[in-house]
């Protein structure tokens, strides 16, 4: 069975704009263990994003969690799958 949850949390990029995104992971766990994520960068209710989605290398949820959030930053500051 597959294991989802759902964590938000706001960013402010330090280049650019500057500016304060919502930002949305959906974690999964799945049958295999391996986690995997989904995110959703939204900036004034506008849609800017989903970054990029790989497999996780973490074994635990916090480790996915942190892990998702760090790629998911990164993202946003490089804007890699995300525009400003």
């Amino acid at each position: 069975m597959i294991h989802s949850e759902i964590h938000k949390f706001p960013y402010t990029r330090s280049a650019g704009m500057q500016r304060t995104y919502d930002v949305t992971i959906n974690l999964v766990r799945r049958d295999s263990g391996v986690f995997a994520y989904r995110s959703w960068v939204h900036y004034a209710g506008a849609f800017k994003g989903n970054g990029l989605d790989f497999p996780l290398v973490s074994r635990t949820t916090d480790q996915a969690v942190t892990e998702a959030r760090a790629r998911v930053e990164k993202h946003i500051e490089h804007l890699l799958g995300v525009t400003e």
